[in-house]
């Protein structure tokens, strides 16, 4: 995860720095995020067919190494296109093949303890950008020196990012379990019943959830680094050409600092989907996540402290609708048959919001101003909000109504015990008065 969001936020400086880019970077960055997506909505069932013939393990090995390469490669790029968008490709393809092989073996590993090892790679996940902020962007500036070629800390930065991922993708086979009995859901004989599970209302706003919570993050690594580099090119204390380890530094803080505290909101989240009905825990999240994101959008200065204060409510509303929205499938929702299929959708849906989003929003950025893909993001926290509130009485009452059923269905059977156990008393006691004296 680290490394996703790595190459993310770099990816302007490889613009502004490298291939001297200062107009229409935020089409290129909505471009370049739109053509990954799709590769790895492909990507997703490939590597899903080939987890049928191959190792788990071997699958999530090569995709790891597949994840380092373009990143070595990445600053060498002599333009947008094809170089970059080359690179961007694999890069995409490496990383849809980590995510599926993770989740397919963190079933093969559960052994009925799904919640803790979840728990576990959530929190790993949610690690991975604070270790990208804080240790990663950092690299480039540690390695540069003032007699040294501008470009140089930036190429050897890459580089051994890159390789430290090769070296890990090898380093870990031994180590991973082997395969289980798992497979990969096909995407396309779930996606269609995945779509007509959203006639429960419950479902369609988890899908809801994820299709902004997804187009969250990306927007926060792609977008706030673009708009800071800008910023300071604007303010003149960087050049289009020349490495800008002010702006990386500062994306670094903004988006570290905003992910570390907007951790702590995650347990209110989960208390929230646990102790009230599961729509209130959505409706807090988009009000939140719209409270950092439309002001945010509005800043003259992205890099101030109020900024960092929209981005914290940013991200704690990002994580917020990942949680509350995945409420909104856990438990007796969705049936046992349909939890795979319903969850590729989940994800399906995510990544069509990452399409539709990164690319107005990039347009938008150049032709309208540089905060248009946080608007979007935070019309589009209005609207599961809103969504969220319009249904919370439905919800409640076919949650209720739920419940009254489940606890018929438990009181039936005790009543039968209950019937049977009289009718074996009463033929004991007329056994025993015929065979009195």
């Amino acid at each position: 995860m680290s490394v996703i969001v790595y190459l993310s936020a770099a990816q302007s400086y490889v613009l502004t720095s490298i291939l001297h880019m200062e107009d229409n970077t935020g089409n290129t960055v909505g471009n370049l995020a739109l053509y990954s997506e799709l590769v790895a909505m492909v990507s997703v069932i490939i590597w899903g067919m080939a987890s049928d013939w191959i190792q788990k393990r071997t699958i999530y090995c090569i995709a790891i190494c597949i994840l380092g390469l373009p990143v070595i490669l990445y600053p060498y790029a002599k333009n947008v296109y094809p170089d970059l968008l080359l690179m961007r490709l694999v890069f995409s393809l490496g990383s849809a093949g980590c995510t599926s092989m993770m989740v397919a073996m963190m079933i093969d590993v559960s052994y009925g303890q799904g919640g803790i090892v979840s728990a576990i790679v959530g929190a790993c996940s949610a690690l991975g950008p604070l270790f990208a902020s804080f240790v990663l962007f950092t690299v480039p500036s540690q390695l540069s020196t003032p007699d040294s070629n501008p470009q140089v800390p930036l190429y050897q930065a890459f580089g051994i990012i890159g390789g430290v991922t090769i070296f890990l993708g090898l380093l870990l086979w031994p180590f991973l379990p082997r395969s289980g009995t798992y497979r990969l859901p096909l995407v396309h004989r779930c996606l269609w019943d995945g779509l007509k599970m959203a006639k429960d209302p419950r479902v369609a706003l988890g899908y809801a959830s994820s299709f902004f919570a997804r187009a969250d993050e990306i927007i926060i690594s792609n977008f706030i680094s673009l708009w800071v580099t800008h910023y300071y090119i604007e303010q003149g204390s960087c050049q289009v050409g020349m490495p800008c380890y002010q702006a990386l530094g500062r994306t670094g803080m903004l988006t570290g600092i905003s992910q570390a505290v907007a951790m702590a909101a995650i347990p209110l989240f989960g208390l929230l989907s646990e102790c009230f009905p599961r729509p209130v825990g959505l409706v807090v999240a988009g009000l939140v996540g719209a409270a950092g994101c439309l002001p945010f959008a509005f800043s003259f200065d992205p890099t101030s402290s109020k900024a960092q204060g929209f981005i914290i409510l940013l991200a704690a509303g990002e994580y917020g609708m990942i949680i509350s929205g995945m409420a909104h499938l856990n438990g007796d929702v969705v049936p046992t048959s349909r939890r795979g299929t319903v969850s590729g959708v989940f994800s399906f849906m995510g990544s069509v919001g990452i399409i539709l989003i990164s690319k107005v929003g990039g347009v938008l950025f150049d032709v309208w101003m540089k905060g248009a893909p946080f608007l979007l993001l935070g019309i589009g926290h209005c609207i599961v909000a809103v969504m969220a509130a319009v249904l919370l009485p439905w919800i409640v009452r076919i949650e209720s109504r739920e419940k009254r059923l489940r606890k018929s269905q438990e009181y039936q059977p005790q009543i039968e015990i209950s019937s049977k156990q009289e009718k074996d008393s009463e033929a004991s006691l007329e056994s025993f008065i015929s065979t009195s004296p």
